[in-house]
């Protein structure tokens, strides 16, 4: 099943973001460990995520998936994989 976001409930301090998915699952990524490489890369490009005001700019694009205006996003699947279920 190719997984998509279909909603942004929630985007956190510790840089995570709690979604909807398109098999109505309700899931947390936590994306900490990308945003520390993407900080320590400091290529004034992927690295401005790791600026939590940056960070919680996310958006839904329209191919299901986290995206900000710089034009980073990630694959929907991958995010999926690496998510965790939130307890209803």
């Amino acid at each position: 099943m190719l997984h998509l976001i279909k909603k942004i409930v929630q985007v956190n301090s510790d840089f995570s973001v709690v979604c909807v998915f398109n098999n109505d699952e309700t899931r947390l990524i936590d994306l900490s460990a990308w945003v520390a490489e993407f900080k320590e890369a400091n290529d004034g490009w992927a690295s401005r995520i790791a600026d939590i005001n940056y960070f919680k700019t996310v958006k839904l694009d329209s191919y299901g998936t986290l995206m900000w205006d710089n034009e980073l996003d990630f694959c929907p699947d991958v995010l999926y994989e690496m998510s965790t279920p939130v307890a209803a």
